[in-house]
């Protein structure tokens, strides 16, 4: 996975941006993992370089996801990662959800093999409407 640190950073850097703001317990996750990817405490200068061009808007998740679909069992790791980033910010929100469906699907996961890391939308309907009887809406 070394091999694959820009993609991995650049989708890393997607998730934390998917909300539309980029938080520092984000950042910090991401160099967390990072360093623990690399087997250092300081990142590679190339990885620093990209925190600092990384831009959202052009971003291509489904593109950065495609090129790492090939690496097997690994591909739910970079999903668990990317996971991590989404979670770090200590709340639930559907736009990181849906980046990390897509990350999962670009890199031509089912959705058997993720499941557990995204928000069941059957459940949410399952709360909302225990909710409205709970408050009679």
């Amino acid at each position: 996975m070394k091999a694959h640190i820009d993609t991995i950073t650049d989708l890393m850097l997607g998730a934390a941006y998917a909300d539309k703001r980029l938080e520092g317990r984000e950042t910090d996750k991401i160099r967390a993992l990072l360093g623990k990817l690399a087997g250092s405490d300081t990142l590679p200068a190339n990885v620093e370089a990209r925190f600092r061009s990384f831009q959202p808007a052009s971003f291509d998740v489904e593109q950065a996801g495609k090129q790492l679909s090939g690496l097997g069992n690994d591909r739910r790791r970079v999903l668990e990662m990317v996971a991590a980033v989404t979670e770090s910010d200590d709340e639930l929100d559907l736009a990181e959800d849906r980046y990390l469906r897509k990350v999962a699907e670009a890199m031509g996961l089912q959705d058997k093999q993720f499941r557990d890391l995204v928000v069941d939308f059957q459940e949410i309907d399952e709360l909302e409407g225990i909710l409205g009887e709970t408050l009679g809406v």
